[in-house]
């Protein structure tokens, strides 16, 4: 067999190097289209519901909130694992879905299942920001001038630098 692959390479020297040419082709077009980057994204999709219970106990917030957000959430499409933290005043449940599976279908899908969600007066839960774990992270610095009050540079940082940070794309 190979001795007949040995004989036919060398009588068919054109077909060979057109066929070693089109697979060098090949090989530089799928090498030109992958798509590489420098911090690819391997975390799981997640979304993290987040409900407030002000001035309740862990076991109280664990009882009222995060079991029902449990149970309401239970059969969401492609969830793959559901964990929940509950601390004084705050309940936090986090659903982590399959592979692949699209963050915007992901958060859309636990909105509609939260409404099920039997929940004391008052409490309302929210969505995280949509972000990831290998978002990068920018920390900074407001520096007050010498004489400047605390009172002012906090009201600075609040209706100032705050807002102008979020409305920037991407900024969660």
């Amino acid at each position: 067999m190979l001795d007949r692959l040995a004989r036919f390479s060398t009588t068919s020297r054109l077909f060979i190097f057109i066929m070693a040419a089109a697979l060098i082709v090949i090989g530089v077009r799928a090498a030109v289209s992958l798509p590489i980057e420098a911090f690819p994204d391997v975390q799981d999709t997640q979304v993290v519901v987040i409900t407030q219970q002000p001035g309740q106990a862990p076991e109280e917030v664990e009882r009222a909130v995060s079991l029902p957000i449990e149970r309401a959430l239970a059969g969401t499409p492609g969830v793959t694992t559901m964990r929940s933290v509950s601390i004084t005043g705050l309940s936090v449940v986090t659903l982590i879905f399959d592979d692949g599976v699209d963050d915007y279908f992901a958060r859309a899908h636990t909105l509609e299942k939260l409404r099920d969600a039997e929940l004391p007066d008052g409490v309302v839960p929210s969505l995280a920001p949509l972000s990831s774990a290998v978002g990068e992270v920018y920390r900074y610095v407001l520096e007050r001038p010498p004489g400047m009050a605390l009172r002012d540079a906090r009201a600075l940082q609040d209706f100032v630098v705050r807002p102008a940070l979020r409305m920037v794309p991407g900024v969660a």
